[in-house]
Parts: C-alpha cells; sequence; structure tokens
C-alpha cells in the first residue's frame, strides 16, 4: 500500500521577488518527488506570504495540515528543503513531537536526509541550528536598521495611514487627504454612518475611498500621532478627545452574529487557555425550535482539534454569566472605582501636569542657549529631541487619566436597578453590558467541572 504524503510549500514575499522561488516552482518539484516515491497525494498545503520564523499557530496551511495529521489522513510530509518548514528551534520541536505521536515522518527533495533514520536526525539537527542561527543574525541586523529609523521617527517599510504621505522619509499629513479623515472623525462623533462616509467623501473631497480603509482608519492610532505604538511619532491629523470619543461609539456598535441572534457578552469573553475570544454560538433549544440559552466556546480549539495549544473546549452558559455579573456588579464596580480613585491619588503624586510644566521651560531655556550660540547644533538637537518625548509621554499621560464614571455608579446602585434590567429588550442589555465593560474573563479550576461547578467570572470595566 503506498504512504499518503502531504506536500507542504512556503515561501515569503521577500524570497519570491529576490529569488523567484515560486509557489508554483516547489509545487511542481514536490509533485514530481511524490510520484517517483510511488506516494499518494493527499492534499498540498501552501503557505504564500509567511516566514519560516513566524510562529507555526500563524501559518494557516500548516495548521491544516497538522489537524489532518491528527485525523490520521497523512504517513509521510514531503517538503523541498528544511527552511521550507521551520528556522525556529523551539516551534520545530514541539511540532515533531506531535508527528512522532502520531507515527508520521517527512522528507526533503532537495537534501539528502529524512526523519525516518537516525542519521538524518542528527544531521536535521545540525541544519536546523544554523538555519536559525543564519535567522537570528539577520533579524538582528533588521532590529538595529529599524531602531535607528525609530529613533529618526522614519517610516519604517512602505505602509502608512491613510491620510499621510511620507516626505524625506518622515509620515506628513497629506494636504488633500488629512481633511477627509478629520471629516470622518467628526461624521462618526455626530451620529452619522460608517457605512455612507466613502459616498461622503467622495462627494465632499473627490476621493475614492473603500469602506475597509474607513473601518481601520477609524481605529488607527497614527491619526493621534501614535505609529508603531510610539506617541508623537508623527504631526496628529485628529485631536486626542474627537479620536477618543469615536472608539467609545465604535465599542458600543459591535456588529451582532450573522445568525440574526443576539448574544449578550460576544466580543467579551476571554479563553481561560489561550487567551483569545469566545464565540458566540449553540445553546439549548425548545420544542419548538427556538433558542432558550446561549452559550460560548472557544473557535480556535474547535477550528484545531487533537492540537494542544488549547485545553479549554467547554461551553459557557450565557446565563450563568448573567446571573453572576447581576449578583455581584456593585462590588465589583466599587472595586472598580476604588481602582480609579488609588490611580488618580498616585497620579496628582506624580503631578505630570507639573513635570510636563518644567520640562517645556527647559526646553525653551534648551533654545536660548542654542541662539546665543553656547552650544553645538547636534548637541541641541538631541537634547530637544529627549525633551520632546519625555512632553509627549507626560501629555499622553494627562490625557489618559482614568474616567470617574460617576453616572454608571448612580445607575447600578439604584435600589431598582435589577427590575430595570430585566425591562430592557436583549439588544439594550447588550449594550448596557458593552458600553460598561472592556472584557470578562475567567479560571477553568476543578471546581468549575462537573455537574454543579460554577466559574467565578472578573469583569475589566471601560
Amino acid at each position: 500500500m503506498s504512504k499518503r504524503a502531504a506536500l507542504y510549500i512556503r515561501v515569503s514575499s521577500d524570497e519570491q521577488a529576490k529569488h523567484g522561488l515560486s509557489l508554483g516552482e516547489q509545487r511542481t518539484d514536490l509533485l514530481k518527488y511524490a510520484e517517483n516515491h510511488g506516494y499518494a497525494v493527499v492534499d498540498i498545503y501552501a503557505d504564500e506570504g509567511t516566514t519560516a520564523r513566524k510562529a507555526i499557530k500563524q501559518r494557516k496551511e500548516l495548521q491544516r495540515l497538522l489537524a489532518d495529521v491528527g485525523a490520521g489522513r497523512i504517513d509521510v510530509i514531503v517538503i523541498k528543503c528544511l527552511d521550507r518548514w521551520s528556522r525556529n528551534i523551539a516551534d520545530f520541536y514541539e511540532t515533531q513531537k506531535f508527528l512522532d505521536e502520531h507515527e508520521v515522518t517527512w522528507e526533503c527533495t532537495q537534501e539528502k536526509y529524512n526523519t525516518s533514520t537516525a542519521s538524518g536526525r542528527l544531521y536535521m539537527n545540525i541544519r536546523m541550528s544554523i538555519a536559525q542561527d543564519e535567522s537570528d543574525r539577520t533579524s538582528e541586523r533588521i532590529k538595529y536598521v529599524f531602531e535607528g529609523k525609530r529613533e529618526r521617527k522614519e517610516v519604517l517599510g512602505n505602509r502608512i495611514p491613510f491620510g499621510y504621505k511620507v516626505v524625506d522619509k518622515h509620515a506628513v499629513p497629506d494636504e488633500k487627504k488629512a481633511p477627509a479623515v478629520l471629516f470622518m472623525f467628526e461624521h462618526i462623533v455626530n451620529g452619522g454612518s460608517a457605512r455612507a462616509l466613502p459616498v461622503a467623501i467622495w462627494k465632499k473631497f473627490g476621493i475614492k475611498i473603500t469602506y475597509s480603509v474607513v473601518y481601520n482608519s477609524l481605529r488607527h492610532r497614527g491619526y493621534i500621532g501614535e505609529l508603531y505604538g510610539i506617541p508623537d511619532y508623527c504631526p496628529p491629523i485628529v485631536p486626542y478627545d474627537l479620536f477618543q470619543s469615536v472608539q467609545s461609539l465604535l465599542s458600543k456598535h459591535r456588529k451582532f452574529t450573522p445568525s440574526g441572534r443576539i448574544y449578550l457578552f460576544s466580543g467579551l469573553l476571554v479563553c481561560p487557555s489561550c487567551g483569545r475570544l469566545l464565540a458566540a454560538g449553540g445553546g439549548s433549544k425548545t420544542a419548538n425550535g427556538n433558542r432558550r440559552n446561549y452559550t460560548y466556546r472557544c473557535q480556535f480549539r474547535n477550528a484545531h482539534p487533537g492540537l494542544d495549544y488549547c485545553q479549554f473546549g467547554r461551553y459557557v452558559s450565557e446565563k450563568k454569566i448573567e446571573q453572576f455579573l447581576l449578583d455581584n456588579i456593585q462590588t465589583l464596580f466599587a472595586n472598580h472605582i476604588h481602582d480609579i480613585e488609588i490611580s488618580q491619588e498616585q497620579q496628582k503624586k506624580n503631578n505630570p501636569e507639573e513635570r510636563l510644566k518644567v520640562v517645556k521651560e527647559r526646553m525653551l531655556r534648551l533654545k536660548d542657549i542654542y541662539l546665543d550660540g553656547m552650544i553645538e547644533k547636534e548637541i541641541y538637537e538631541k537634547e530637544y529631541v529627549t525633551l520632546k518625548q519625555k512632553a509627549s509621554e507626560l501629555t499622553v499621560l494627562i490625557e489618559k487619566a482614568p474616567p470617574t464614571h460617576s453616572h454608571w455608579c448612580e445607575v447600578i446602585e439604584a435600589a431598582d436597578f435589577r427590575s430595570n434590567y430585566e425591562a430592557l429588550t436583549r439588544e439594550n442589555k447588550r449594550r448596557f453590558w458593552h458600553s460598561l465593560i472592556s472584557r470578562i474573563t475567567f479560571e477553568d479550576t476543578p471546581e468549575s467541572r462537573g455537574k454543579g461547578g460554577t466559574f467565578v467570572f472578573h469583569a475589566d470595566f471601560l
């Protein structure tokens, strides 16, 4: 009986551009190898535009291949050469352990070893170490170059937010497109629809834009000057308060499920095993087919059965989450307010406003000293950049002062809170929780399993 073979192909966009190492070339090579060895090809798995150092769980086709291994559909994996599979030793051994458990080997068409022999495995270990060393050295060189670019606040790569352009390697507002960006945010704050923005921008500015660009733009922190996670990296287009107002509105208008059913906590529940968001779905039905309970489950666990990346495979009842929150909302929110008060007190002690004032005074004195010819330009620029960065950090700290939530205190502490909540429609109940809570976490403990087991939930408030 011939072996069942999986053909795995990977190419990064850089390699394809520089060396012509295309997916088509690898596919032809692997199919010819399988034919010459009498293998029955189960499927071809191709990861395009993916580097070998990318985490295995982020390589979709490789995950599909491993799922088929777990299902017992594969005997041997065929690749062109070792670096097509991985350049990360830790990931390699984790995957190899999984393959060994299912008695699956792999072979290379262009290198003289395979995992079915002891000598092949020894040679493979040596080559893996060399491949990772080469990758690490390349990564260090790129990191060094990028660190220099970040210090100079230069654009990394060729992707910048809509509304900016690159001038002398720096991102600056585009005179034609920046007004359209500001219009987007003002449109949303004034009650407008994001779906209507492409047409509105075309009519007002004559700029063609897709909804996907609108969707990403409304959430991009580059418009408040923050790129690559660094504040004051580029000139802002949108005022900070306006940006935050739009984020608050967007968080309250998340989509319902495709089925049309309204799940109260979709997008809030975090898996206790893998940290991904639990997906809404399922639940029990009545005799006439209506849903009487809603549940949540880790979608990653469902999509990758047999793998060990997520250990949480249970359903979580929406009723139990809702009941827990209603029973404990006053205590949870009181603790949240207490944390805010401590944070505010700590901020008062640090006094960022006064520190910002001192930094700005130092910037003015530094400028006077430079203009008087008392220091060299290079020294002035270096010190000025340091002070400006410090001023930017303090400004962000001041603007991000924790909210008080005084209006929520009144709602939650009201004597008729429970009855008012029960009178809400499911849609309004969902809006209530999403306007109050940013995420819900819980632990999967032995006490929570089995009949009568309950989860203890924790809510992070907005």
